[in-house]
């Protein structure tokens, strides 16, 4: 059974269901009381003995308002607080103490019924509360200025001490699956557990502080835990609150918070390192103030406190871990909400694949005439025929009265051989029908009328039926577009802080303006570095300086990916991206030339770098040449780029191009793709050609590979077939990949690519465009001196990179 805690308050409760309490109900020794309810009543106690200025008690006032203003259930607390006043103040203030409880009480009562508090109204009520009626109690004790200025310090403390309990309850008391916290919150459990501390005020063992121990204790947790800026901050809070609790020195402040910004630098080396923390920051500032060794915080008490600390059994520093670190909170707040928020477009996103995968089903489930015509559209235009020219016959009566059947299937013959060949000869005409037929003429006028009207149906149910069939490829492309962005965001991405702390500080030592720095390191194990900063206008400092630089914080080489220098919009702040260093580069050498030396070659072809460390080499040559292949080349060229660097996966990358080249236009569009795709990082190489001509690969011992391909240009049918080849390169091999201009210039040759491979060995240079330039020249002349078609040579080149 699991008991929950009603923080907001307005609604009338009954029996069990108003008492609710957000904790295990978990009994504790046998007692019947729960964990919640143990740390309630020692908060109650506590916070009742606790007093500042020697004789002011705000603090229970405060935990009582906030409780009750909450949960009627909670108005035993009042007997406990009054129990810790009485334990710790003298007898005469539990008139005024006990005066506001009951006034609390009985406001409180009445505001829950009508419309919940506000932290704001619960705070400002208690706070009034606590001014009126300790206004009236010292008009009829002795009426003094300093005693109402005391109880004016006293309501504001009551005010201020229920906002911070706002924040501080919810943790302490409820139970939650809160793992981290805010830094407010973390500020307001320290001052809530500083004061709760407090009230152990005059409680020792032989000569020792309770409270002081415990005071040391926390400060130590939370420095261990923290860091040294929770320590830091921690201390000064226990110091402060200390101070108060007497009037005396305000030097325990300084002792407090510079002892817990020491435990926190020392954390790293475990509970010993914070312990040593502690003892150094309270000698060190005792012979700073006192300039002798008294000290202020007694040695025994440390080391009571450090005793405490190291025998804390590790479920408990667990715990408590998970709401220390206030910094690592927020950050680790932010990644779930970023991990919800993926978790969202994920969903999204499948929703939205699944149902364009079955459109893309739906439409794959419209059936194709195999015929073109059937049963049922044969009697149809036996009918339109007989309705048509029969009727009107005189001897209609003859031929379908007394010879129904020799009509019919006569006529149905004649309707087959226009099927099967296109035309209607003399000499099949039906024997039946000839003897028969008056009107044999305009009998097959009629008959080959009326079917043409079919056949052009049938056409265009065809083109309908491979529209859909398209249609239906491009559902399932955009499908598969969807399931590739589910990969990517899926993927799961680690952002290196402590990273982007080193790399800020290298770029402050090094007098480098940089605005901001975001290091991702993605599943494969890369860092990808954000880098954003006053524009160097294109004084390349991001290449020169700051990739180096990069390069040393992080062990790894970076390079920028984006070679062009891009300026944020409107701004004078340059974003810029750093990848790791690739193993090999890649150097292309590009010759071509136009059929009839025209200005306009039907040949396109790209090669750039992509994400991922991927590089892309892409020809194509469109039909024919002209102006018309140029275009249909360039769609094919301009479409591959930009989808592959756009992400997308190879295959569909070149089925929807093929889908959109297929439904652009009734004319035949067609063009061949020669794709090479190189692993920078492995030296990996992927062929992908459809419908172009061989490549090549020449090896730096002198031997060349062929790679060949059977398959169809792209624009031709609905579904492509899409042909891949793998190889493996080595530092200093070269990639051949050219049209089928330069492959047919020897027409002497039955092998059209053995000229080429003889052509390759020969060459000795090691340079692409050297090659390229030398295999154009050599086609050119195989021609005859005369440019017969479009030719295009690209080479490129890899190498290791030092």
């Amino acid at each position: 059974m699991i008991e929950r805690f009603q923080i907001v308050t307005g609604k009338k409760s009954k029996g069990l269901q108003g008492k609710t309490l957000l904790w295990n109900d978990r009994r504790v020794f046998g007692t019947g009381l729960n964990k919640n309810t143990i740390v309630i009543i020692l908060l109650a106690l506590l916070l009742g003995r606790a007093s500042i200025l020697d004789g002011l008690a705000p603090f229970g006032i405060a935990f009582y308002a906030a409780m009750i203003s909450r949960e009627k259930g909670y108005g035993y607390l009042s007997l406990l607080i009054m129990a810790g006043l009485l334990s710790a103040q003298h007898a005469s203030e539990w008139v005024k103490y006990g005066s506001v409880m009951v006034l609390c009480w009985v406001i409180f009562s009445y505001c829950r019924e009508k419309k919940p508090l506000s932290t704001l109204g619960t705070a400002s009520i208690a706070g009034l509360i606590m001014f009126v009626v300790g206004a009236t109690y010292i008009f009829f004790s002795g009426f003094y200025a300093y005693d109402l200025f005391m109880i004016s310090f006293e309501s504001t403390v009551v005010f201020v001490f229920v906002y911070i309990l706002s924040y501080a309850l919810p943790i302490v008391v409820q139970r939650t699956n809160r793992k981290k916290l805010s830094n407010e919150e973390l500020i307001c459990i320290a001052i809530s557990a500083a004061i709760a501390v407090t009230g152990l005020s005059n409680i020792g063992i032989w000569n020792y502080e309770l409270k002081n121990i415990l005071g040391i204790l926390l400060t130590l947790i939370f420095a261990y835990l923290g860091g040294a800026s929770i320590g830091a901050s921690v201390g000064i809070t226990i110091g402060i609150i200390t101070s108060m609790s007497t009037i005396g020195t305000p030097t325990v402040i300084g002792i407090y918070g510079f002892s817990g910004l020491l435990a926190g630098i020392f954390k790293d080396l475990g509970k010993f390192g914070s312990a040593v923390g502690i003892i150094l920051g309270n000698a060190i500032l005792t012979f700073y103030i006192n300039g002798s060794t008294e000290v202020i915080i007694q040695f025994e008490e440390i080391l009571a406190a450090i005793f405490l600390f190291l025998m804390m059994p590790k479920g408990v520093i667990q715990y408590i871990e998970r709401f220390t670190n206030g910094g690592v909170g927020a950050v680790e707040w932010d990644r779930s909400y970023s991990e919800r928020m993926r978790q969202v477009n994920y969903e999204r996103l499948q929703e939205y694949a699944n149902a364009f995968s079955e459109l893309a089903s739906t439409y794959d489930q419209v059936s194709v005439k195999e015929r073109m015509i059937d049963q049922q559209e044969l009697a149809s235009i036996v009918d339109q025929v007989v309705n048509k020219i029969c009727s009107q016959c005189g001897m209609c009566r003859s031929c379908w009265k007394n010879g129904f059947y020799d009509t019919y299937n006569g006529i149905v013959d004649l309707i087959s051989q226009l099927e099967a060949s296109g035309a209607i000869t003399v000499d099949r005409i039906p024997q039946s029908l000839k003897r028969r037929c008056i009107r044999i003429e305009i009998l097959l006028q009629a008959v080959r009328d009326i079917f043409e009207l079919y056949k052009i149906h049938y056409k265009w149910e065809r083109k309908l039926f491979e529209n859909r069939q398209l249609l239906a490829e491009q559902f399932r492309g955009v499908s598969e577009i969807f399931h590739e962005l589910i990969t990517e965001i899926s993927e799961d991405i680690a952002f290196r802080t402590e990273i982007e702390d080193a790399i800020y500080i290298a770029f402050d030592k090094a007098g480098l303006d940089i605005d901001r720095v975001t290091v991702m390191e993605r599943s494969s194990g890369k860092f990808e570095i954000d880098i954003e900063r006053r524009a160097c206008y294109d004084r390349k400092q991001c290449d020169d300086k700051i990739a180096p630089l990069v390069s040393r914080v992080i062990g790894r080489e970076v390079i920028r990916q984006n070679q062009r220098c891009t300026s944020l919009k409107d701004s004078n702040r340059c974003l810029f991206k750093l990848v790791e260093a690739e193993k090999y580069k890649v150097a292309t050498g590009v010759s071509r030339v136009s059929k009839d030396n025209r200005y306009i070659c039907g040949d396109n072809y790209s090669f750039t770098h992509l994400k991922d460390g991927m590089y892309m080499v892409a020809l194509s040559d469109g039909m024919g040449s002209g102006e018309k292949a140029a275009k249909e080349s360039l769609t094919t060229i301009t479409l591959l780029e930009q989808l592959l660097e756009a992400g997308f996966n190879r295959e569909l990358a070149i089925r929807t191009i093929n889908s959109i080249l297929v439904s652009k236009s009734s004319e035949e569009i067609f063009s061949t793709i020669d794709l090479s795709m190189i692993d920078l990082y492995s030296g990996k190489l992927e062929f992908i050609k459809i419908g172009a001509a061989p490549s090549f690969i020449k090896r730096t011992n002198g031997e060349v590979e062929i790679i060949k391909s059977t398959s169809l240009p792209v624009g031709i049918l609905n579904n492509v077939d899409i042909e891949s080849f793998g190889k493996r390169l080595n530092n200093g091999d070269l990639i051949v990949m050219l049209s089928d201009g330069v492959l047919d210039a020897d027409k002497h040759m039955d092998e059209k690519e053995n000229w080429i491979l003889a052509a390759l060995r020969s060459l000795d240079s090691k340079n692409p465009q050297f090659i390229s330039d030398a295999l154009l020249d050599l086609a050119i002349s195989k021609y005859g001196n005369r440019v017969e078609d479009d030719m295009t040579v690209l080479v490129s080149k890899i190498w290791e990179s030092k």
